[in-house]
């Protein structure tokens, strides 16, 4: 079933505005609901934080145009969807211009078509956060089955949800990392309190893995976040996704900002886990490539 969109559709002609549904309606990508607006001014009114998964707004409008229009969007709200600017623009320079912007995610480039449109906006849907379902990121939720399943087996780790309201402090963390590319793209984190780190490397090695064994340590945390991986793979493989895994990284931080290398961050979800070994969790962010020309 196709997942559900709301679009904000921001543009002067009204001619234009139903052409742009009309295409996304025949990606068949999404079920779209669409708002339309007939230039910044008319879409600052109506824009609700939380309602809209997507913009569209045209570059060159009355009033307010859409680089005007985003721009003090972001100076409103602190999170606002991805956007797409339309434009009739041609030249070189002007667009790779209007893709520099702040806030502009694709151009959507005049005349509108429709297998264009298809081919380039699938990254960026797969991309939003899911309204309903069991995780924000689309098929995110394959991430913490991952880990649970990799740590029941190869650490004898029972997990329990915990609260998203009682997070783990990320004060002496010991992180394993991995990318996932391909039909989806996420940057995974596989996150320990570092005496949970420990417990969970003494099980899954065999033997008692003490701060004095750092190095062993660390063997031990990448080699589940490989495994994770791997499952990561195998249950999206079920799904018709097709992907591929990083090598992991295990890094030991006591703070940490995840950045998506040339991308935008979209979405992101984390999942929080007890066990008896301690506090761990997973995080799932969706990184697309920002610069797109549909």
């Amino acid at each position: 079933m196709p997942r559900k969109i709301n679009a904000l559709i921001v543009d002067d002609s009204r001619t234009i505005r139903k052409m742009v549904m009309t295409a996304l309606d025949q990606t068949g990508l999404a079920k779209f609901t669409f708002t339309e607006a007939q230039d910044g001014l008319d879409a600052l009114k109506k824009f609700r934080p939380g309602e809209f998964d997507i913009i569209f707004t045209d570059m060159h409008m009355p009033e307010l145009n859409g680089i005007e229009f985003l721009r003090e969007l972001h100076v409103v709200h602190r999170q606002c969807p991805p956007a797409v600017m339309i434009t009739g623009e041609s030249r070189k320079e002007q667009l790779l211009e209007a893709l520099n912007l702040e806030g502009v995610d694709a151009l959507l480039v005049k005349p509108v078509d429709r297998d264009r449109l298809q081919i380039g906006l699938k990254a960026l849907i797969d991309s939003l956060p899911e309204r309903s379902g069991p995780c924000a990121v689309p098929h995110g939720e394959c991430v913490p089955s991952a880990v649970r399943s990799t740590l029941a087996e190869a650490c004898r780790l029972t997990l329990a949800a915990a609260p998203d309201d009682e997070p783990v402090r990320l004060g002496d963390s010991v992180l394993g990392m991995i990318s996932v590319l391909g039909d989806v793209q996420w940057s995974v984190v596989f996150g320990f309190a570092e005496e949970t780190a420990y417990k969970a490397a003494s099980r899954f090695a065999g033997y008692d893995i003490t701060p004095k064994k750092q190095e062993d340590m660390g063997d031990a945390i990448g080699e589940l976040t490989n495994i994770v991986g791997g499952k990561i793979k195998s249950l999206l493989g079920e799904r018709n996704l097709r992907i591929t895994v990083s090598l992991p990284t295990v890094i030991r931080a006591s703070r940490l900002q995840i950045i998506v290398q040339r991308s935008r961050k979209t979405a992101a979800h984390v999942t929080h886990f007890d066990s008896d070994a301690g506090k761990l969790w997973c995080e799932v962010t969706v990184g697309v490539n920002t610069g797109m020309v549909l």
